[in-house]
Order: C-alpha cells, then structure tokens, then sequence
C-alpha cells in the first residue's frame, strides 16, 4: 500500500501546510508517505516534508518576512500575478497576458533562494527514497508539467523551485530543458495527478482554500483524505501576509485540524501498521521454511 501527499499553492498560507506535518508526524502517518506532490510554496514545503527535518521547516516558516519573499512596493503588480494564478479560472484571459508575463517579471527572487541555500540539502533530493513532484506551468502552451524532483541535479531543482512560485507578471519564467515555466497554480493548484500516477491507494490533499471542490470520480481505485483548513485568511492578504506571528499561528491551526480531523487518518495509520504486522508475519514464514530447507539439504 502507497500513501501520498499533494500541497496545495496559496503563499504565505502554506505555513498551515508545516502544521498538518506536524499532527502528521505525532499520529506516525509521516513515515510511510511515498510520494509527495506540490504546487509553489506547496513544492517548497513538499522539498522540506522529503528532506524530513520538521524543526528546520518550521524554522523557516517562523523567522519569515515579507520583506524576504515580496517587494513592498509591488504589491498591485502581485496581486494581478495571483489573479493569473489561483484567482483565474479563465484560460483566455490566461493567454492574453502570458505572452508579458513572458518578457515582463524583472523583480528579483533573492528571498527565496536564500531560503534554498541555506536550509533544503538540494544534493539529497536526487538520492531520496521519497519520490518528490513540483508542478510548473509551461508557456506559451498554458499546460502542466510536473517535474520528478529525483531525477534532477542540484541547479535544475533551484529553478524548478524558483519556476513553480514565479507569479506572472511579477517574477521572470525559468528555462529548464530548452522549455520556459511559470507558476504551477495557473494550471494545477492542488497536483494529485502525479501522486495518483504513482499509484498511491491512499491520498492525503491539504489545499490552502476552505472552498476547494474536488472530483473524487477522477482518481479511481485511490481513497481522497482531504485535510481542509478549518480557518485560512480570505483575498490577497493571506497569500501575501508572510510574517512569523502569522507563520505560526497558521501552523497550530493546521496542527489542530489533524487531531480534530483524526478518524479517517487514524485509519490510514492502523491500516499500515496492519499491514506491518502481517508483512512480518510473512517473512518470519519465509524465514523458517529457508531455515528447513537448508537443514533438509544437509541431511
């Protein structure tokens, strides 16, 4: 049995995304998630679940600025760029303002490479057990792509990194493989279909969106655990409102939800340890007819 997780977009609300980590981490599901797919700060925070060091995720999340990750006096240029993004369900006006995005998006990214550098193990990644995905969208095609963080060197996951969260308009895209990105969530906020594609029977979704509507029908064969916000900033402010008293309040609530929300992950995790047990079972079998038949062969 396979379990996977997907991270939804939605900046500075990904903090509550730690928190679900968190409860995650306290019930023992964390251990025997396989496959982790992200969207945006929802692939930062997949790179650091894969990396698998809770107190540095937090540690990012809890001394964030806004000054680190978004230009102050920017802030109507950002907030067309999420309009494009999350906000948009209009693949035409999509198309229309891509081609700037292309040319346009000057503002540097020193914030979160800084981030990057000096906190995620990016050479560990390519040699991890956990498969990782990060979800860009191609231009001019408008189309995603999701990108197999393992089968990446150091330099390419920075900018598949710095692609997936490249808002339109504000940030440059990012030319990986002779192809140019933008941010996963015009197309793809919420990436199950990687993690499906891996064939996970379980799938555990934490979008940033107390709204967020999903066709069940559209993943067969795979049980949906939706683990939903029960408290998230409406509009722009709490995409954009990246501070440490925010980062961790936002990180309780989704550490609350989890233990509020505990029945159906309790039973993804008495599943498993059912299945470790009958695993065990199996090999010490296996074990004692080895053990007979070396003793038989000797006779």
């Amino acid at each position: 049995m396979r379990i996977g997780l997907v991270l939804a977009g939605g900046g500075a609300r990904g903090a509550y995304q730690i928190g679900v980590w968190k409860g995650l981490k306290e019930i023992g599901i964390d251990k025997y998630i396989s496959v982790v797919s992200g969207t945006s700060i929802g692939a930062l925070n997949a790179v650091l679940f894969c990396q698998g060091n809770l107190d540095i995720a937090e540690e990012i999340w809890c001394n964030i600025s806004n000054d680190k990750i978004l230009p102050a006096d920017q802030l109507d240029l950002i907030k067309k760029g999420i309009l494009l993004t999350i906000g948009s369900k209009n693949l035409n006006l999509i198309k229309k303002y891509i081609p700037k995005a292309i040319e346009g998006g000057d503002i540097a990214r020193d914030g979160l490479l800084d981030i990057i550098n000096s906190y995620i193990e990016l050479n560990s990644i390519n040699r991890n057990k956990k498969i990782c995905y990060a979800t860009c969208t191609e231009i001019p095609k408008i189309e995603a792509k999701y990108f197999k963080l393992n089968n990446y060197n150091e330099e390419e996951i920075k900018k598949i990194l710095l692609a997936t969260s490249a808002l339109p308009l504000v940030y440059g895209s990012e030319d990986i493989e002779g192809r140019r990105y933008l941010d996963g969530g015009i197309v793809d906020n919420i990436p199950i279909q990687p993690v499906y594609g891996e064939g996970c029977d379980i799938i555990i979704v934490v979008p940033l969106d107390k709204n967020m509507c999903l066709n069940r029908k559209l993943y067969p064969n795979s049980k949906i655990v939706m683990i939903i916000p029960s408290e998230i900033e409406d509009g722009f402010e709490g995409i954009i409102d990246f501070n440490g008293d925010n980062a961790r309040r936002k990180i309780k609530v989704g550490y609350d939800d989890v233990m509020n929300q505990i029945v159906p992950i309790i039973d993804i995790a008495n599943t498993m340890k059912l299945n470790k047990k009958i695993n065990n079972k199996k090999n010490t079998v296996k074990t004692f007819k080895d053990s007979l038949l070396k003793i038989a062969k000797k006779i």
